[in-house]
């Protein structure tokens, strides 16, 4: 099949971004015609794969979206593509993955968990219109002949808000020989790098975009574990986004002496194998990369209820889910359970196995099958618009 898979920004970091990096290899390697449209791609997953670079036009965000959905929608036009995916919000296309969830469920969401003034301000940003705009037409009406979701959660927000009955749900895949426990000194050297003591008992947070994946809950209920000589706590936080406000808070609450910063320039697989637990206090996220690739790793773990990726574990055997990510008494109480040696390595060994039944290649074989329906399902369209051949 020629197949166009659409994102802004596609390579292998970042979550939706290196799904699609991902995909896009996996099929290329299956012998399709894979088509990258995106705005920025500064590797290709697979030699045979096309690059349509987008360049967007407008000094704003929301002129950028605007930019991205409308010319990306030109390269479709023009490439006679039998499958058009995309994983961002644009005009129309064959399949949308709604990898990021439903706009306008985060919006009610993050209006719980800031003052009402700036909730208020978020709404009035043009650029949260245009993406409720471009939502609304993608979801509802004959923008997308499919929707997927990647969880049950976000399948439920997508009947919920827009009516869709019919909503597949396709669970992002993991490699399980680059997500992996430690090998050799591998942990010892990503501490030392690090500046983490070796017998310190290390909690890992990866997630760009602080205030939606919650650091702020995650620090309050760091900040709340008895720091022990024989095993110190200390916390690791990876990503993109403004640190300053987190660092504040980490030094107001007396722990800024074993909390690191380490921005997105050291590797997600080697930040999992220097760490003890991994913990994603998120405020909203339909599935979340990081919970398969901390699982894959090998981490016992600790997600929030507000990620599709906690639907995945069994509550105590694979994984431990809290019941609301703002409470940081509970948050403080389910990381010193991972603290249980015996206990911890039990989850680890346990979801590593549940992990390595969500791979790269069952991801794509659910997507190929789509592929298949969705060309079929055109065909037939192609074959009933069809003018009825006159008689002699």
């Amino acid at each position: 099949m020629k197949i166009a898979l659409i994102r802004s920004a596609v390579h292998r970091k970042g979550g939706v971004e290196r799904y699609v990096w991902m995909l896009a290899g996996e099929l290329a390697r299956r012998g399709h015609d894979v088509h990258l449209i995106a705005r920025r791609c500064p590797e290709l997953p697979h030699p045979s794969v096309t690059l349509h670079p987008v360049n967007v036009r407008g000094p704003f965000s929301f002129l950028k979206a605007l930019s991205f959905a409308s010319l990306a929608t030109v390269v479709v036009e023009a490439g006679g593509f039998d499958v058009v995916h995309s994983c961002d919000r644009i005009f129309s296309c064959d399949i949308y993955r709604a990898g990021e969830g439903v706009h306008r469920e985060w919006l009610e969401v993050s209006a719980r968990y800031m003052p009402g003034w700036k909730s208020a301000l978020k709404r009035l940003d043009p650029l949260h219109r245009v993406l409720l705009r471009i939502e609304e037409r993608i979801m509802r009406g004959d923008g997308a002949r499919r929707v997927t979701a990647i969880s049950r959660r976000g399948a439920e927000e997508i009947r919920r808000h827009f009516g869709r009955e019919d909503v597949p749900v396709i669970y992002n895949g993991v490699d399980p020989d680059e997500f992996r426990p430690p090998q050799g000194d591998e942990r010892e050297r990503l501490r030392a790098g690090l500046g983490v003591p070796a017998d310190a008992f290390a909690v890992l947070y990866i997630g760009s975009g602080f205030f939606r994946k919650g650091l702020r809950y995650l620090i309050e209920g760091f900040a709340r574990l008895e720091n022990s000589a024989a095993r110190p706590p200390w916390l690791i936080v990876a990503g993109r986004g403004n640190a300053r406000p987190y660092k504040r808070q980490a030094r107001a609450l007396g722990i800024s002496d074993r909390v690191r910063f380490c921005g997105a320039e050291i590797s997600a697989p080697l930040l999992y194998r220097g760490a003890d637990a991994f913990v994603f206090p998120t405020l909203y996220e339909p599935f979340g990369n990081v919970c398969l690739e901390a699982l894959a790793s090998g981490l016992p773990c600790v997600f929030s209820p507000c990620s599709g990726g906690a639907e995945i574990v069994e509550e105590g055997e694979s994984g431990l889910v809290m019941r609301d990510p703002a409470d940081a008494g509970e948050m403080a109480g389910l990381i010193r359970a991972c603290m249980d040696g015996e206990k911890a390595a039990a989850m680890g060994r346990a979801g590593r196995e549940l992990a390595l039944g969500f791979s790269v290649a069952a991801n794509t074989d659910r997507t190929e099958a789509l592929y298949r329906e969705v060309v079929a399902e055109k065909k037939r369209d192609l074959e009933g618009a069809a003018p009825a051949a006159e008689g002699p």
